[in-house]
Formats: structure tokens, C-alpha cells, sequence
């Protein structure tokens, strides 16, 4: 064993260093400090090694410590770029396929290096010689081939991380280039170390010991700028030139990144606060505590109200920061100005309910005129008859066809009055339904009696049937549901030219019946029967077809069916014709009064 005092700089190397990685260690909570700590170790195993290969006299001993030695002199610049890429934002490159790939040509120099006495690929000889300066018995292994790929390799992915680094120098504000710049000259220095190593410049390599000093200037880095835990990963995810107000928390809910947004709104010195606690700083105008800051998707709404100043609403955002798919490295805090939109809210409720209340007075009206019509309506119906019956006096055929004209336009100012009654009651609410026995042979044979005149003067084919497992009594309202046959039935008998109306009513199961009307007219346009059932809606082809109609009668129909608890749907095909299928709760018995 040498003694020289030559060893004692790599034994202050090897317990910095490892001191260093105990300490970066117990601050691991970034996913940064993980390639840093391995950093650490390697250098430490570097210097170790090469302890051993100083301090022997053995060229046995000293060949196996320059094996060691290449464990760390390998790991060393491997760590410092996975740092850097975590450290500039791009810890997403650091995955198990890309991390294999990049140990593919370091596995294969570490077996070059382990079988260097069987060729002369790394090293071209290996013997022991004596420096004459010093004295020091030295290993004598000039670089070989395999060892200048490997330099270029090394240097390579050296360059990609400084380079990384410098780019993230030019994008970060005051606190974060200071951090930038330590680690880019803690990088040179080995750089420049090692080269003159290979220079043979001086006759012990002193690389591994500039490398411990890099680290220690790194770690002077995280005691003064706290850099494992302000590390500046989101600076990609916050852009500054959004609205939205934005700050970035680190792990231990330090403020990493403010946007402008965000100092505007708040009225804050962004280097000022960085590196502060988010509470310490925000409490005035929100409080959130740590476990609602960790929540990823958390959602608020909050009222900002300072003196002198009109109130502001904004939503509240938090999300997850990820440095890898299963490493949070912290949290996304956003504020948006929904100010406006909440103005326009108001403005819309006060809106809604100016509408409301028109709505209601237009309803009210139109019950009232509605229900003073019929009055005139009948008296006017009532003297047309007189006059007809020749009450007043002899008529000849022109002034009785002139009265039935006047019947005719009175009937359907007549069925539109009560039409607009009925609708008038529905949207207000106030129509209600009788609940009382009525045999459904007999409102479906009045009715069809009733229209089948129409189907004859058309020459259209009429018919009816219902079930015999149809009750002979059920429970409802036979005026609406006659009215509803009625609407449904005049419906397919004006529209129908050719062919017929089929009308079929049975039971379904045990608690439902089904009414359905079809026939064979002209059919209705798929983009059209989402529309029909509107009120005062009709399809442009019923005004082709010059068929008197006010467009209440399917409205209200579907509306009677939906307050006796039914639902009513419509099949059509264009040129085929429609069938209308309303299906009912089937009430034999009238239900107890509460």
C-alpha cells in the first residue's frame, strides 16, 4: 500500500459524496432527486475505486479497482442527464423502454472493460510504471478503440442535458436561471478535468474528485435555492400568455410558478413569493386546506369582494402535476373570471322571469277571451239555425246556402276557441281529468260513428275494432279520451286521399292498453315528427294539401296523454302513411281518495 498524501483528497471525495446522497436521500419527494441520488453514489464508488487503484502496488489490485472504478465513472454522467431532463420539465423521457435502451451501450462497456485482459479493445496495454515526479507506482492503460466510442457516447448525452438546461436558462424567471447556471458550471468543470486527464497533462486522474466538487456545488444549489423541492417542472404547463390566473405548488405546497394572470389579479412580486407556502400567501383571499389542495379535480366556486371594488366570481380548479405516470410532483391551482358569466345568469333569470310572468298573463288572457267567445260564438250558431228552420220568414236556396256557410266558419271558430281553452288550461296547470267508469265499446263506436261520415264522403275505407280481453269498464276521463280519438282520427281521414283508417284499440298486459290510429296517407318526413305535436305548428305539406287547421289539436293531444300517465309515438313512412300508438295505464277500479 502506498501512503501518500496524494489519497487523502479522494477520501474528503468519497464522504462528501455519500454524504451528499443521504442527504438528497431524505429530501427524495421529487421525482428530480432520484437520478440525483444515484448521481451521488456513483461518484462515491468512483473515488472509492479509485482509492484502491492509487493506493496499491499490485497491478492485479489496481486493474479490479479501475473495474469498480468504470461502475461509477459510467453512472456518473448517466444520472447527471436523467437529472437534467427531470429538472427541465422532460421527466416523461424517462421511462423503463427508454432507460433500457439508453443502458444498451454502457452494459456492453462495462463487459468490454471487465474482459480488457483478453484483447486490447479498451485499453491498448495494462503494466504497472513509476511517475519519476512523484514517485507514485502507477497503472499504465493507454485508451484503446472501445474506449474512444465510449468518450463519445459519454460526452454525447452530456451535451443533451446541458443542452436542456440552457434552454430552460432563457425560459425561467431570476430565482430559477441562478439554478440553471449552478448546474450547467458544475458540469463544466468535469468537462474540463477530465480532458486534461486524458491529455496526460497530469499523472493522476483527478476527475472523479472535480466530480465530487461539481456535486457539492449542486448540493449548495438545494440548501440555497431548495431546488429538488422548487424545481421548475411546470413551467412547460403554465403558459403565460392565458387569461386563467395560475400557480404551481411543489409537494410541500410551495409556490413553484406564478403566471402574470395571476400577479395581476392578485397584485404580487412572482420572485417575492416563489418558494413560499401557498396558504401563507393566499389565505386573504381563499383558504383551502392541504388535503382539498391534493385533490386532483377539485372544483369552487369563490367571490372575490375587495373594498372599493365590485365583486368578482371565479371557478376554482386543482389538478394533478405529473412527472410520471405513478411520481406527482404537485399540484395545478387555476382561477378563472366567470364574472361575466355570472352577469349574464342574473340577467337571464330576471329574463326568465319576466317571461314567466308574461307567459302566465298571456295564458290567463287567453283563457279569458277564449271563454267570452263562446258566448257569441253560440248565440251566432243558435240564430243560424233559427233562420235555417225558416223561424223568421221564407228563405230561398241562396241565402240557405249562405247561412251554412256561416254555420261551417262559426264550428270552426267554435272548435278553435275551446281548442285554445284546453291549451290555455294545460300550460297553466289548471285542466284536470275526471276519474270515473266508462265503457270504452261505447265511446269508441259514438266516435267512429261520428268521423266514419267523413270517410264515406271520401270513399275511404273506415274501420274499428278493440279486444275481447278489453275490460268492459275502465276508470278515466271519457270526454278527453274521446277528444283525443276524435283529433287523431279527423287527422287521418283529412290527410288520407286513397286507401283507409284503421282504428284498433286492445290490452296490452295487466296494467297497460294501447289505442292506435293509422291509416295510408301521404305520410310524415322523418325531420318533421319531433315537430308536429308543438303548438300552432304545422308541416308545410298539410298547407299544400289546403286543409283548414290551427295546429293545436296534436299539442294537445299529446299533452292529455301525458297527464294520464300514458306516452304516445308516432311511425311514419313518406307515400306509406302514419300510425299514431298511444299507450294508457289500464284502472278498473277508482283509485281511494287520499
Amino acid at each position: 500500500m502506498q501512503n501518500t498524501p496524494y489519497l487523502i483528497p479522494w477520501f474528503v471525495s468519497v464522504a462528501l459524496t455519500f454524504s451528499m446522497g443521504v442527504y438528497a436521500f431524505r429530501r427524495r419527494g421529487h421525482f428530480a432527486a432520484t437520478p440525483f441520488i444515484a448521481m451521488c453514489f456513483f461518484a462515491t464508488l468512483w473515488s472509492a475505486g479509485y482509492i484502491f487503484e492509487l493506493g496499491s502496488l499490485d497491478l492485479q489490485i489496481k486493474l479490479l479497482a479501475v473495474k469498480i472504478e468504470y461502475i461509477g465513472i459510467i453512472g456518473v454522467p448517466l444520472s447527471w442527464t436523467a437529472f437534467a431532463l427531470a429538472y427541465s420539465g422532460h421527466g416523461n423521457w424517462l421511462t423503463k423502454r427508454n432507460l433500457a435502451l439508453a443502458l444498451i451501450f454502457p452494459t456492453l462497456t462495462l463487459l468490454v472493460v471487465w474482459t480488457s485482459e483478453f484483447h486490447n479493445w479498451f485499453f491498448t496495454e495494462i503494466m504497472l510504471v513509476t511517475n519519476k515526479a512523484s514517485g507514485l507506482v502507477l497503472i499504465w492503460n493507454p485508451p484503446g478503440w472501445w474506449f474512444w466510442l465510449h468518450a463519445i457516447y459519454v460526452y454525447g448525452i452530456l451535451v443533451l442535458g446541458t443542452y436542456f438546461l440552457i434552454r430552460e436558462y432563457w425560459n425561467q424567471r431570476d430565482v430559477y436561471r441562478s439554478q440553471v447556471a449552478v448546474n450547467v458550471i458544475a458540469i463544466l468543470l468535469p468537462w474540463v478535468s477530465n480532458g486534461i486527464v486524458i491529455a496526460r497533462v497530469v499523472p493522476i486522474d483527478i476527475t472523479s474528485v472535480v466530480f465530487s466538487l461539481s456535486i457539492l456545488i449542486l448540493g449548495w444549489g438545494f440548501l440555497r435555492y431548495a431546488m429538488l423541492n422548487i424545481v421548475p417542472v411546470a413551467h412547460r404547463v403554465v403558459f403565460e400568455s392565458i387569461s386563467d390566473a395560475v400557480i404551481v405548488l411543489d409537494p410541500g405546497m410551495r409556490i413553484v410558478e406564478l403566471n402574470p394572470a395571476a400577479t395581476d389579479l392578485f397584485e404580487l412580486d412572482a420572485n417575492a413569493v416563489i418558494g413560499k407556502l401557498f396558504h401563507d400567501i393566499f389565505h386573504k383571499w381563499v383558504y383551502l386546506d392541504d388535503q382539498s389542495l391534493k385533490k386532483h379535480g377539485l372544483h369552487r366556486e369563490i367571490v372575490f369582494e375587495a373594498e372599493g371594488k365590485p365583486a368578482r366570481w371565479f371557478d376554482l380548479f386543482v389538478n394533478t402535476l405529473r412527472d410520471s405516470p405513478k411520481q406527482s410532483s404537485g399540484w395545478i391551482v387555476a382561477f378563472r373570471d366567470i364574472t361575466s358569466l355570472k352577469e349574464n345568469e342574473s340577467a337571464l333569470a330576471i329574463a326568465r322571469d319576466e317571461s314567466a310572468r308574461a307567459n302566465s298573463f298571456k295564458t290567463q288572457l287567453l283563457a279569458n277571451v277564449s271563454h267570452e267567445l263562446r258566448t257569441p260564438l253560440g248565440i251566432i250558431m243558435g240564430y243560424t239555425d233559427l233562420l235555417v228552420r225558416k223561424s223568421y220568414g221564407e228563405l230561398d236556396d241562396k241565402q240557405i246556402s249562405v247561412l251554412g256557410k256561416i254555420r261551417e266558419s262559426t264550428e270552426y271558430l267554435e272548435a278553435l276557441v275551446s281548442g285554445l281553452l284546453d291549451q290555455a288550461q294545460l300550460d297553466s296547470g289548471r285542466l284536470k281529468l275526471a276519474e270515473v267508469p266508462f265503457e270504452v265499446r261505447v265511446v269508441l263506436g259514438k266516435t267512429c260513428g261520428q268521423l266514419s261520415i267523413l270517410a264515406e264522403s271520401k270513399n275511404l275505407e273506415f274501420s274499428s275494432s278493440i279486444s275481447d280481453d278489453m275490460p268492459v269498464s275502465i276508470v278515466g276521463d271519457s270526454h278527453r279520451m274521446k277528444q283525443i280519438l276524435v283529433n287523431l282520427i279527423s287527422n287521418a281521414i283529412k290527410f288520407t286521399e286513397t286507401g283507409g283508417v284503421t282504428v284498433r284499440i286492445e290490452k296490452l298486459d295487466s296494467i297497460w292498453w294501447q289505442m292506435e290510429v293509422a291509416d295510408t296517407g301521404p305520410g310524415i318526413p322523418e325531420n318533421s315528427i319531433q315537430t308536429i305535436f308543438e303548438p300552432f305548428r304545422q308541416l308545410p305539406e298539410a298547407n299544400k294539401i289546403m286543409r283548414k287547421g290551427y295546429g293545436l289539436g296534436l299539442s294537445i293531444t299529446k299533452q292529455l296523454v301525458n297527464l294520464m300517465g300514458g306516452d304516445i309515438l308516432v311511425t311514419s313512412k313518406v307515400g306509406k302513411g302514419t300510425a299514431f300508438v298511444i299507450t294508457l295505464p289500464l284502472v278498473t277500479e277508482i283509485p281511494p281518495s287520499e
